[in-house]
């Protein structure tokens, strides 16, 4: 349990409850952190008393997201951001392209502008 603490974070006491509601992650010996993070999830701990024992069960509920989006981006069920981030770019860019190509001067001005308040709108877009 020490090592699976200093590794992902998860503390003992939160381990000790998961072994003692018959997590699955528990078996030979060795803790495994998929099994494991699913049943954190599904089982949160009840918030403590005083300040101190709630900032640490917040604590570990991020840590327990974290690692929920670690496994699923190794598992391909999750990409970065970054990656989406660039692979939307480069296809707006191709659309602005297109737009330039087929359309007259006056036009293309007036959908870009009217495509860039509309992508600005929805998040981040750089290069346009």
């Amino acid at each position: 349990m020490a090592q699976a603490e200093s590794r992902w974070h998860i503390p003992k006491r939160e381990q000790i409850r998961a072994k003692s509601g018959d997590c699955s992650a528990f078996r030979g010996g060795r803790i495994y952190k998929e099994p494991l993070v699913e049943w954190l999830q599904a089982h949160p701990a009840k918030a403590g008393d005083g300040q101190a024992e709630n900032l640490r069960t917040e604590k570990t509920r991020k840590q327990i997201e974290k690692l929920a989006l670690e496994i699923g981006v190794a598992r391909g069920k999750l990409v970065e951001r970054e990656t989406v981030k660039t692979f939307f770019g480069e296809v707006i860019s191709d659309l602005f392209s297109i737009l330039d190509r087929h359309l007259s001067r006056e036009v293309f001005n007036i959908v870009s502008r009217d495509l860039k308040t509309a992508i600005g709108s929805r998040g981040e877009c750089t290069g346009l």
